[in-house]
């Protein structure tokens, strides 16, 4: 008797739990997820951290991040459309919107730096911006520290930011002001600067562009590495959700190894849609045949 009140139970009991799991799946089909929209900037103009990549040939553009491996998580984890609001001019347009509340997340800020005020950020750093300066190969063993640039005479871009600390000490070496990269290439080969002080990536990545990257080198030490955060928008509706997915995802070296990786493809990819540019015709092939190299603690 005690044998078929068991089988008895057993039988009510599964058909019951079988029972509550379709009822979850037929409540999932009429109640599915609710799609989270958060609007997402970034750094503009600044490869290979972010920019708009424009295909003429099919009139489409989109915006490019070094930081999609840590968006493609939480967009699947919280089903988030994420909406690029990358179409402004520089950062400061950018960081304008934060404060209105129009964006909810900004991809590469720098911490203590008055320019991203209106950002909550999210720790640990994603990366880090290194700062170094590309020179003629013969004469890049000048340089070992930022004393050895005191010496010398620099260029910068004008539009290139960086964290109001490293601003502030770049200023002190007083270089010459440019507005695009080719500017301050011709003024290194038509020695008129002795050095470019720019991010190692961003300095790699110019050079690519224009057919340069084995006509120079950088430093062989790092002068500053620049921390570069996600912020989240501190009148986001969504600052709380976001600061403790995104941060929980930060924790995993994985995840921060991901964003290495893709950076490193970036790199790969421009130098690869830029194979065989030929240099401008400022360049001087003398003494030019040291290789490039990465600085040794470039992250």
């Amino acid at each position: 008797m005690k044998k078929i009140l068991l089988t008895i139970f057993t039988t009510v009991l599964c058909f019951s739990t079988l029972n509550k799991a379709y009822g979850f799946v037929r409540y999932e089909e009429k109640h599915p997820k609710k799609t989270i929209l958060v609007n997402v900037s970034g750094v503009v103009h600044y490869e290979p951290f972010g920019w708009e990549e424009k295909n003429i040939s099919v009139k489409l553009s989109g915006y490019r991040t070094v930081f999609k491996p840590i968006l493609d998580i939480l967009a699947a984890d919280i089903n988030a459309d994420l909406r690029y609001k990358t179409y402004f001019k520089n950062v400061e347009a950018a960081m304008k919107e934060v404060r209105k509340n129009d964006i909810d997340l900004f991809l590469g800020a720098y911490s203590k730096t008055e320019l991203y005020k209106g950002l909550h950020f999210l720790y640990p750093a994603v990366l880090y911006n290194p700062i170094t300066v590309f020179m003629m190969p013969n004469r890049i063993d000048e340089v070992k520290s930022t004393d050895d640039l005191k010496k010398l005479k620099g260029v910068r871009i004008v539009s290139e930011l960086f964290s109001d600390f490293v601003d502030k000490k770049v200023s002190e070496l007083n270089p010459i002001e440019v507005n695009t990269p080719y500017e301050a290439f011709e003024k290194l080969f038509t020695r008129e600067a002795d050095y470019i002080i720019t991010s190692y990536y961003s300095g790699m990545v110019e050079a690519i562009k224009l057919g340069l990257l084995q006509q120079i080198a950088p430093a062989k030490q790092t002068l500053w590495k620049i921390p570069m955060f996600i912020g989240v928008g501190k009148a986001s509706i969504y600052r709380d959700k976001l600061s403790k997915r995104i941060t929980k995802y930060l924790t995993d070296e994985k995840n921060l190894k991901a964003v290495e990786d893709h950076l490193q493809q970036l790199i790969k990819d421009l130098e690869k849609k830029y194979e065989g540019v030929v240099p401008p015709t400022f360049v001087s092939f003398k003494d030019t045949d040291t290789q490039v190299t990465s600085p040794d603690n470039a992250q």
